[in-house]
């Protein structure tokens, strides 16, 4: 079945309805992303996901249909533990595995010659773009305080020339997708360098009585000995909140100046359809 969908000439039914709906929806929630706070409702979440479930169902298509809820099922796994260790908001899972439920290729006018997932293709455009985003906007934002690099990790750069001779002789080189692991390699250098300023510009201290639902805290940079005695959780849930109200704790140090992800990767989704086929090496 795999290589059914993978190399036949497959048209997902529906296939404008769908485009449509994850579109909106994607875009709704990232909306919610951006003016409220990184807080998008429960509901719509729930509702979104329902929805994919239904077109699924109502335009079925056999394999299309397992395929989707396998690799949807698979990377909301992944997203899970993600979400757990605060490096990834619910709603972005809850909005992937909709997009995946949806679209489980790319639509036939992206004029792919096989189908791979379209949820690789959003990834890799939407990780690029962050990484980028990283780069630019916090570079900017260290440039005007007192940030002590750590210049070892400049090093990286010689495993990086390596490669790049040696990706340059192959007969798979590819100039887009050198550009593309290049900024994510660059990113990882550039945040290992600037790794602490980098935390406490993403942080701030705030009140154990402000605390919310969702909020990640900055382990890294708070006493070690104080996160080991109360066994400090970086995803706080309400029942962790409770518990750290019950404590001697007065203020913690909270990322509330994360970026959000939503916006890449709606952006990321549109430059899926316009270019994902030069991702394809032949």
């Amino acid at each position: 079945m795999l290589e059914d969908i993978l190399f036949g000439n497959i048209v997902m039914p529906g296939e404008l309805i769908r485009v449509v709906v994850a579109f909106l929806g994607t875009a709704i929630a990232t909306y919610y992303d951006i003016f409220n706070k990184k807080n998008v409702p429960d509901k719509f979440l729930y509702g979104f996901l329902a929805v994919s479930f239904v077109l699924n169902v109502v335009f079925f298509e056999e394999s299309l249909f397992w395929f989707s809820i396998g690799v949807a099922l698979f990377f909301s796994a992944i997203g899970y533990v993600f979400y757990r260790l605060g490096q990834l908001g619910g709603a972005d899972v809850f909005v992937l595995a909709s997009v995946m439920l949806l679209l489980p290729i790319h639509p036939s006018f992206a004029e792919m010659s096989f189908n791979i997932p379209f949820l690789f293709s959003i990834l890799i455009f939407s990780g690029v773009l962050f990484a980028l985003y990283v780069m630019g906007y916090f570079g900017w934002k260290l440039s005007q305080v007192e940030a002590k690099p750590k210049l070892q990790y400049l090093l990286m750069a010689i495993p990086y020339l390596l490669f790049a001779y040696v990706y340059s002789q192959s007969f798979l080189f590819s100039p887009l997708y050198f550009a593309f692991i290049s900024v994510l390699l660059f990113a990882t250098t550039f945040f290992m360098i600037y790794r602490e300023p980098l935390m406490r510009l993403l942080a701030e201290e705030l009140p154990v009585s402000q605390l919310e639902p969702e909020d990640v805290l900055a382990l890294e940079i708070m006493n070690k000995d104080m996160v080991e005695r109360y066994k400090l959780q970086r995803l706080l849930t309400e029942k962790e909140i409770e518990r750290i109200k019950e404590t001697k704790l007065k203020d913690v140090w909270v990322y509330t100046r994360l970026p959000p992800f939503l916006p890449f990767i709606l952006v990321g989704m549109v430059m899926a359809i316009l270019f994902a086929k030069y991702l394809l090496l032949f």
